[in-house]
């Protein structure tokens, strides 16, 4: 493969990965809007679990053959476990989304990739450079400019969402063990099945009647966020410094909807604040990637000589 055609295939696959992460960056933040618009009257456990017995209705289709395999997964515990953190996830995400503006609520979210990054540490025993440590020193800093501590009263909204953000990147942890006995149709099916048992059981405590409005809100997140999570995967094929752009993509949309449907002007804070965090999680995202690629690289270079020393 000659210089130029290199240079297409990498362009093409910047396209797709830009593509793709802006496809999902609106997807989620409609999500976003759904939850704040249509079903801010019923409790964040029921949503949750509507929103994933939705997500399971519109995955079996496709893989349907796949769902007895739940029952005899040799990592049903990690299953399990990742359904739970990934439930409470969830609740908590959308609490906050009905207590603080949408703006705050995104760019805190961006703390995802610090938190796998400590996780993966302590639980994994990745080694921290210095170079991730001030990134993740930096993002800590941008989510600090964000909460002001100590010069204004935190809301339980804004410590509702930190935690969203720890235990969506630990299941992500989770996720990647996974993916190691599972294709990720599975584990996104499983997921469903998981969230929608374990939140049956306390929604039902809580339960309210659901409206035409609520059954809109519903359909649009289960559609949203379950069509989202294929596109996000899609972009992770390209290179990793594009996928992660669609942050900043994200954080616009939702932005622009929190203006115009609600009237949330975000303040000085939040955009500086968001603009911090988002340098932190790009930095340790671009250099992840870079780790990977040149992890590949070395093993092919490994299989060309051994190829060139049995020919």
């Amino acid at each position: 493969m000659n210089d130029d055609q290199v240079t297409t295939n990498h362009a093409a696959a910047v396209r797709a990965a830009l593509g793709w992460m802006v496809v999902s960056s609106m997807l989620f933040a409609s999500v976003m809007v759904s939850v704040r618009f249509f079903l801010s009257d019923l409790p964040p456990v029921q949503t949750a679990f509507l929103r994933y017995v939705m997500g399971v209705f519109l995955l079996l289709p496709f893989v349907a053959g796949s769902l007895p395999q739940l029952w005899r997964s040799p990592v049903r515990k990690a299953l399990a476990s990742r359904g739970i953190l990934h439930g409470i996830a969830v609740c908590l995400w959308f609490f906050s989304i009905q207590r603080i503006p949408l703006a705050d609520v995104n760019a805190i979210l961006n703390l995802g990739p610090v938190w796998a990054t400590l996780g993966a540490a302590v639980f994994l025993g990745e080694k921290l450079r210095l170079r991730r440590v001030s990134a993740i020193l930096i993002s800590f800093a941008g989510a600090m400019i964000i909460i002001k501590p100590g010069f204004a009263q935190i809301d339980i909204g804004i410590m509702a969402v930190m935690c969203t953000a720890a235990f969506f990147a630990f299941s992500d942890l989770i996720a990647k063990q996974l993916k190691a006995h599972h294709d990720d149709r599975f584990i996104i099916l499983s997921l469903s099945v998981t969230i929608s048992l374990i939140t049956l059981v306390p929604a039902l405590f809580v339960w309210q009647p659901i409206s035409a409005g609520n059954w809109v809100g519903i359909i649009l997140i289960g559609t949203a966020a379950t069509v989202g999570h294929v596109t996000l995967l899609r972009s992770f094929a390209g290179p990793m410094w594009a996928a992660q752009s669609g942050k900043y993509i994200q954080l616009l949309f939702v932005i622009i909807l929190g203006v115009a449907l609600f009237d949330e002007i975000p303040t000085t804070s939040t955009l500086f604040g968001a603009l911090v965090v988002l340098l932190g999680v790009s930095y340790i995202a671009v250099r992840e990637g870079r780790q990977r690629a040149g992890k590949s690289d070395l093993h092919e270079h490994d299989d060309d000589a051994k190829g060139k020393g049995t020919g």
